[in-house]
């Protein structure tokens, strides 16, 4: 099965949301955007698990708090006031209904067992107007040019009578239908559907107990079995204290204690001792209290006192053993990369990717960014008005630049995972901004003060051609990023006409390229060292006699030719990065930092820079 449509009403940060998911889903976006609201949604929908909670939903899950219309017009009008201002003969509006949590999703890819599951509440899906179609001419067939699917929601609402907040899962074939009309969607019907999630920091410091609404029982029930033997086991922890009943001074406190009770009331008609035991020994105990545990000839530690890392692949294993054995499943995973190394996220998501129907995932990490088909990978943030917008980056995008090439993938997902990006041309200008940008870290230049990039969430991407930088710069535009694109002198008019056009800002430079800018800008005695001393460098260098005969001119010349033959190589690079301070930047380098920060902040309100005319 796979879902189709989303739609969320008044839960949480979201007032109104509408998203319509591929087969996998990664939700990137900044803090308090709705990723998780979105994961929490769906959970609150489709976990089987809910069904155990009496307490699913609570005041802070409703929109701004409002779960009452006398809630809404507390914070909307001055209701004393109202009254005083109306008339005797003022007609009374209607009272509105109390709002609702709606969580609604529509399901496809049935296969036949689940179109004899489901036969009795089946739908038809429009693919291309990506909605359910209510009705049809008359002796059409809705079905016909339609898929079948399942439309199904939750409801949750605040009962004044009772003083508490009650929910329920439903089928829904029509608009029209009241919910009371609609057959109940129930814990079996999940069951067979197989939604699981992975919160991370809820679930890592719980035991793994055979609570029903443990993760752990819906793993056996995949295997369909049930643990038996429940009457062996309350048998043989009856007397288990017996240890410490028995220990002389605390036997002498029960019997006085004992004592003390029968001087009101007979405890038993037959002779009776009283003493401490395990619980009153129900199975509904055993399943509550027992924990997993890691046994070996050292240790006997729950898994829940064990390292995180270790706890993290425990609940993560359960959910794709699920998956493994019932060969379908909806999987909801919230930063699966916490507390992994980079190989164990690659190799995780990768299993989840494999096992899984659907996946909908939220991550900081480009290990798992990059695992992910471009497709389903998309930003979500919310408007003014509280509606979450879901934007997939583009796919044209995608194939044009190939920019899932095993070479590069890796550092665009960094930089989707981010806040903004610069693109520049080559290996060489990548370097070098990233390098000035850690050497102007938390120091003054331009009268502000600056933080490196890496700090700011900002990534540096290096494009093969000019025009490659701006394919990139619109990639990265549409996936809601900060964009700023870095140009050297160039003539193509035809180009600068295309770049002024962009709705995002570039940069050009008075240099034709990165290596006229170092020589023109780095001090005359670096640069004498650099042709002497400079480390990993692919062309023979200078000896100390030949240099100090040369003119300053000469000392440029030459070290403009050996950075030239020299492009791309990052460790020469870095070395020479390694000789600067703040006194010794390119100024040219730390004023394209300046003003990337200052587009962070949005301060940036024009289309080209030049770097001639910058202060």
């Amino acid at each position: 099965m796979k879902i189709v449509s989303i739609k969320i009403r008044n839960f949480r940060c979201i007032k109104t949301a509408d998203i319509f998911p591929d087969r996998h889903n990664v939700l990137l976006g900044p803090n308090n955007s709705g990723k998780t609201t979105v994961l929490e949604a769906l959970n609150l929908l489709l976990n089987p698990g809910m069904s155990f909670r009496s307490n699913a939903i609570d005041e802070n899950d409703f929109y701004q708090r409002l779960y009452h219309t006398e809630e809404i017009l507390r914070n909307t009008h001055d209701i004393k006031n109202k009254k005083e201002s109306q008339k005797p003969d003022d007609k009374q509006p209607e009272e509105s209904p109390d709002p609702t949590i709606y969580i609604e999703a529509v399901l496809t890819n049935l296969s036949t067992e689940d179109e004899t599951k489901f036969s009795d509440v089946l739908v038809p899906w429009d693919i291309e107007n990506k909605t359910v179609i209510e009705e049809t001419n008359e002796g059409v067939n809705p079905f016909d040019n339609a898929i079948m699917a399942i439309r199904v929601f939750f409801e949750g609402w605040y009962d004044n009578e009772e003083d508490e907040f009650s929910f329920g899962t439903y089928f829904l074939q029509s608009n029209d239908m009241a919910r009371d009309d609609c057959k109940r969607f129930s814990r079996d019907h999940k069951r067979h559907i197989g939604f699981l999630i992975y919160r991370d920091f809820r679930a890592l410091t719980r035991p793994i107990t055979l609570d029903p609404s443990n993760l752990f029982a819906q793993l056996i029930q995949s295997q369909l079995i049930s643990p038996k033997h429940f009457e062996d086991v309350l048998n043989a922890v009856k007397g288990s204290l017996d240890p410490i009943n028995t220990e002389r001074d605390f036997y002498t406190v029960l019997q006085d204690y004992k004592s003390e009770i029968e001087k009101y009331l007979p405890l038993s008609k037959y002779e009776s001792v009283i003493s401490f035991d395990l619980t009153d020994r129900t199975r509904n105990q055993v399943k509550t209290t027992a924990q997993l545990h890691i046994n070996n000839e050292q240790n006997y530690i729950p898994i829940q006192k064990m390292g995180a890392g270790t706890r993290s692949l425990a609940i993560l294993s359960m959910l794709t053993l699920i998956m493994r054995k019932r060969t379908r499943g909806i999987l909801a995973l919230e930063e699966p990369e916490t507390f992994l190394f980079p190989h164990a996220q690659r190799r995780v998501i990768d299993e989840c990717l494999n096992l899984a129907d659907q996946t909908f995932i939220t991550t900081h990490s480009p290990y798992i960014l990059e695992r992910i088909p471009a497709k389903g990978v998309g930003r979500v943030d919310l408007n003014n008005d509280s509606e979450l917008i879901w934007s997939p980056i583009s796919t044209e995008n995608v194939k044009q630049l190939n920019l899932y090439t095993n070479r590069l993938k890796q550092v665009h997902c960094e930089a989707l995972v981010g806040r903004g990006v610069i693109i520049v041309e080559g290996d060489s200008d990548r370097i070098w901004i990233s390098g000035i940008s850690r050497i102007i870290n938390n120091k003054i230049w331009k009268g502000r003060m600056q933080e490196a990039l890496e700090l700011q969430g900002v990534s540096i991407v290096s494009a093969d051609s000019n025009g490659d930088i701006l394919k990139l710069g619109d990639f990265f535009n549409e996936a809601g990023l900060k964009v700023m694109c870095v140009f050297d002198r160039i003539e193509d008019y035809a180009l600068v006409e295309k770049v002024t056009q962009k709705s995002f800002p570039s940069i050009f430079l008075k240099y034709a390229g990165l290596e006229s800018l170092l020589v023109g800008e780095i001090p005359i005695n670096l640069l004498k060292k650099f042709l002497i001393s400079a480390l990993y460098s692919k062309s023979p260098l200078k000896t100390m006699t030949e240099v100090v005969a040369m003119t300053d001119q000469q000392v440029k010349s030459e070290s403009l030719r050996i950075l030239k033959e020299n492009k791309g190589s990052i460790s020469m690079h870095e070395w020479f990065i390694s000789l600067l301070d703040m006194n010794s930047v390119p100024a040219t380098l730390a004023n394209i930092l300046d003003i990337v920060t200052q587009n962070m902040a949005g301060l940036i309100n024009v289309a080209c820079i030049s770097m001639i005319n910058y202060e």
